[in-house]
């Protein structure tokens, strides 16, 4: 049977910079209202199914970290320092290779899947006029929603590593 071992979020929802390991057995997520609790559920959710609509659905402007986007907003808004949200979820060895790889934060060899948004560079020109104007625009329709395994391999809902509910 295979596990989650760790996850990492780096700006999704309330967390900037976040990372936890799961035990093989159980884990039991406990914390106040608000904590986050469902939000960590919701992240291993988006990567295993592997579905962009999902995620259209929520709308990134709900998955990024507000105090990030507003940060930005606040500072010069140069291209290069947009902030990019993802998840990775590493996982004990599945014996697949196209989930093994080191296209991960850690740069380390483990079977993983990862959801990565980050703003479309073939938009650039675009995004940098948006970002030149005096209102608070954040350029969210801009972003490009990839999921991608450790080998570095897209994916979608079509395929299921891991079964979930």
């Amino acid at each position: 049977m295979s596990t989650i071992k760790k996850i990492k979020l780096k700006n999704f929802k309330k967390f900037k910079d976040f990372s936890t390991e799961f035990d093989d057995e159980i884990n039991i997520l406990i914390g106040d209202n608000e904590a986050g609790k469902s939000s960590i559920l919701l992240a291993i959710d988006l990567v295993l199914s592997g579905n962009r609509s999902k995620v259209d659905k929520l709308g990134l402007d709900n998955l990024f970290n507000s105090d990030i986007i507003q940060e930005f907003l606040a500072s010069n808004k140069a291209y290069l320092d947009l902030p990019e949200l993802y998840i990775e979820v590493f996982l004990d060895e599945q014996n697949n290779q196209i989930l093994n790889g080191k296209d991960n934060s850690c740069k380390e060899m483990s079977d993983g899947l990862k959801l990565i948004c980050r703003v479309n560079d073939d938009l650039s020109n675009e995004v940098s006029e948006i970002l030149q104007q005096n209102e608070p625009n954040f350029p969210f329709e801009y972003y490009s929603i990839m999921f991608k395994t450790f080998s570095g391999e897209s994916y979608s809902g079509n395929r299921k590593f891991l079964r979930h509910i």
